[in-house]
Parts: C-alpha cells; sequence; structure tokens
C-alpha cells in the first residue's frame, strides 16, 4: 500500500484485512486447527532451549515472514476488488467513473 493519503480502495482493504476478515477466520475450524498447530510448534520451540539470542534471531525471522505474507495478502485483496470492479464495469451492472489518478 501506498504511504501517506489513503484512497478509498485502501481503507476498505485495511478495514476488511485486519477485521472483517479476522472475524470470520476466528470462527473458521481450519484456521482454528492450524492456530493450534502453532501453538503445538511453540511448545516444542520452547522446549529446546535455544539462548534468548538464538530465539530472538528466530522471532524476527517468524515476523518478517508473518509480515511479507500479511502484505502479500493485503496486495492480492486489493486487486481482487479491482478485478471484480472491472467485471462489474464490463457486464455493465457498474458504470466506469475516470479518476486519471491511480490506484
Amino acid at each position: 500500500m501506498r504511504k501517506g493519503k489513503k484512497s478509498l480502495l485502501d481503507i476498505i482493504t485495511e478495514h476488511s484485512v485486519n477485521e472483517r476478515l479476522d472475524a470470520i477466520l476466528f470462527c473458521d475450524p481450519v484456521f482454528r486447527d492450524l492456530q493450534n498447530k502453532i501453538e503445538e510448534q511453540m511448545e516444542v520451540f520452547n522446549k529446546l532451549g535455544f539462548s534468548k539470542k538464538a530465539r530472538l534471531v528466530v522471532d524476527r525471522l517468524i515476523s518478517a515472514y508473518t509480515e511479507s505474507a500479511a502484505y502479500h495478502s493485503a496486495v492480492a485483496y486489493r486487486f481482487g476488488l479491482k478485478d471484480c470492479a472491472a467485471m462489474l464495469c464490463e457486464i455493465g451492472l457498474v458504470k466506469a467513473i475516470e479518476s486519471g489518478g491511480t490506484a
């Protein structure tokens, strides 16, 4: 996403990814199973006895992967919204508005 002023599409994406999707996922049994697997592996990891420095490196690595995946998901969602809008325009359900700007 761009830095600075947020477009309407950015605001919708942020809300949908950060709030709406979380509410849906936490009711999803597959997602809950995945969360349980994470918790189980965290217990295994904690028993390995890594030094504080090693745990910090692993934590930063996992955080970087998580941040990358979250960004990827938000961009994919945003492009999905754009594709949906383009399709609705193409089939005549919505009239395109030329803005002259970039989305």
